[in-house]
C-alpha cells in the first residue's frame, strides 16, 4: 500500500547525538562565541496537504532561507511575500508517500520524501532535544477503512492494555488521541532509521555551514547522520488520530522516545536531552528512511482509538 502523506516531520534537531558528531567535527553549534555563525540543525518539513483554508506563507524564522544554501527563492520556486515587517514565503505543493510493506509479523513504513523544506526549530519554551516526539507523519483519515484492511489480518484476542491518551500539541491547535500501555509512548517499537543526509539540501546546507565554520566542505562525507533504533532506548510508536486546526481528520504516527541522554556543548557546558538512537554511518545512496511494529499492536491501536467516542468526534464532527 502507497498512501500520500499531508504532513511529514523530522526533527533532527531534537538529536543529541548529531549534535555532538556535528561539534567532534567542528561545526559551531548552534554558534560561535560571536555569534556570527549560527549553524542550527535542520528538520525536515512537507505539510502540502489536507488543508480546509488556504494555505498560509512561512515566515523566515522558521525557514533555512535559500542563501544559507547558496541559492536564492527561485531555485526552489517560492514566492516571496510580507507578512507584517516580516519576509514569508509561499512554498509550493511538496510531496510525500509512505509506502506500507506487511512482513510476517511485522509492518514497515518507508517514508518517501520527492519535495520537501528545511526548517529550523521555532522558539518554544522548551527545546526538542527535550520532548518525546521526533518525528511524525500524517495520512488522510479517508485511508482508514482500506488501512484497517489491509491490517486486519494481524487481529488477535490478546489483551495489550491498551488505553487511549489526548496530548495537545502547538497551544492547543492540534489535539491527537494515541494508544498506549504504560509510559505513554505509544506501542513498543521493532526496529526504525532515520537519517538526515538522506535528504540532499541537508547535505548542501552543510557543506555551505562547513566552510563559514572554517572547515572543508568534504569534512561532511566523514559525518555520520543516521539514527538507527536500539534495544538501549526506550522508544514507541504513537498510533491514533489527529485534528489540527485547518487541517482535515487525519491519522497520525509519531515516533517517541524517553530517557535521559547528556553531552558537551558549545555555550553551555553540559546539554540534556532524550535519546533518539544509535547514531551511524550511511553512503545516502539509498535514502531509506522507516519505522516497523508488530502488525498485532498496530492494527490493536488503531481499532482501540477508532472505538473511542471522543476519537469518533475528531473523524466525524
Amino acid at each position: 500500500m502507497i498512501f500520500s502523506v499531508d504532513t511529514l516531520q523530522i526533527y533532527f534537531p531534537a538529536s543529541l547525538e548529531i549534535q555532538e558528531e556535528l561539534i567532534n567535527h567542528g561545526f559551531k553549534i548552534p554558534a560561535n562565541e560571536s555569534g556570527k555563525i549560527k549553524t542550527p540543525i535542520p528538520l525536515i518539513y512537507a505539510n502540502s496537504r489536507g488543508w480546509l483554508k488556504d494555505e498560509e506563507p512561512i515566515t523566515i524564522e522558521r525557514l533555512i532561507p535559500p542563501e544559507w544554501l547558496k541559492k536564492s527563492p527561485d531555485d526552489f520556486g517560492w514566492t516571496e511575500i510580507k507578512k507584517g515587517n516580516r519576509r514569508a514565503y509561499f512554498i509550493p505543493p511538496e510531496d510525500v508517500i509512505v509506502e506500507i510493506e506487511c512482513k510476517d509479523k511485522i509492518v514497515y513504513f518507508k517514508i518517501k520524501a520527492k519535495r520537501y523544506h528545511l526548517e529550523r526549530t521555532s522558539i518554544r519554551q522548551v527545546g526538542p532535544e527535550k520532548w518525546n516526539n521526533w518525528s511524525m507523519f500524517y495520512i488522510s483519515v479517508e485511508y482508514i477503512n482500506e488501512l484497517l484492511d489491509e491490517l486486519k489480518k494481524y487481529d488477535t484476542l490478546a489483551d495489550f492494555g491498551l488505553k487511549v491518551y489526548t496530548e495537545k500539541q502547538q497551544g492547543g491547535k492540534e489535539i491527537t488521541l494515541f494508544a498506549s500501555g504504560k509510559g505513554k509512548l505509544g506501542i513498543p517499537i521493532v526496529d526504525y532509521s532515520f537519517c538526515l543526509g538522506c535528504f540532499d539540501l541537508a547535505l548542501d546546507y552543510f557543506r555551505v555551514k562547513a566552510v563559514e565554520n572554517g572547515l572543508n566542505e568534504n569534512v561532511v562525507n566523514k559525518l555520520k547522520l543516521r539514527l538507527a533504533y536500539s534495544k538501549d532506548i526506550q522508544a514507541g510508536l504513537k498510533v491514533g488520530v489527529a485534528k489540527i486546526e485547518g487541517k482535515q481528520p487525519q491519522i497520525m504516527f509519531k515516533l517517541a522516545t524517553s530517557g535521559v541522554k547528556t553531552i558537551s556543548g558549545i555555550l553551555k557546558e553540559k546539554i540534556e536531552g532524550k535519546p533518539r538512537g544509535k547514531l551511524i554511518y550511511c553512503d545516502h545512496m539509498d535514502k531509506i528512511q522507516y519505522v516497523a511494529v508488530r502488525g498485532d499492536l498496530l492494527y490493536k491501536a488503531l481499532k482501540t482509538v477508532l472505538d473511542d467516542k471522543r476519537a469518533q468526534k475528531i473523524i466525524n464532527p
